[in-house]
């Protein structure tokens, strides 16, 4: 089973707009992160109360998918924001996938330190 680790220490946020009706644009957020130079993991999300597409990892362009309803946007951008160091992971076997901060002692506050 291979699972997919890598640091984020970079993003950038592109919201969609246009159409209506059954032509709606989805996913209406997307959250491109990257480490250094390397685009690793799109975020993506979907309107709350919709199905969402399974994750997904292109070999070709070694990129991961991870699909989020839109109610999760402010946790993941907060975490982006305010945390450091951030990582992602994601299981090419079961398709989960997540996005994490590092190892912090309790109470730490603004001192962010990664064992």
């Amino acid at each position: 089973m291979k699972i997919i680790v890598s640091e984020i220490n970079h993003y950038w946020v592109h919201f969609q707009a246009g159409r209506t009706g059954s032509n709606l644009i989805y996913p209406k957020i997307i959250v491109k992160c990257y480490h250094d130079e390397d685009y690793v993991l799109q975020a993506s999300f979907y309107p709350d109360g919709k199905s969402l597409p399974e994750n997904y990892h292109d070999v070709n362009s070694k990129l991961v998918y991870l699909r989020y309803p839109v109610s999760m946007y402010p946790n993941v951008i907060d975490l982006l924001r305010n945390e450091k160091p951030i990582y992602f992971s994601y299981s090419e076997k079961s398709k989960l996938g997540y996005i994490r901060t590092g190892k912090e002692p309790i109470g730490e506050g603004e001192n962010d330190a990664d064992f």
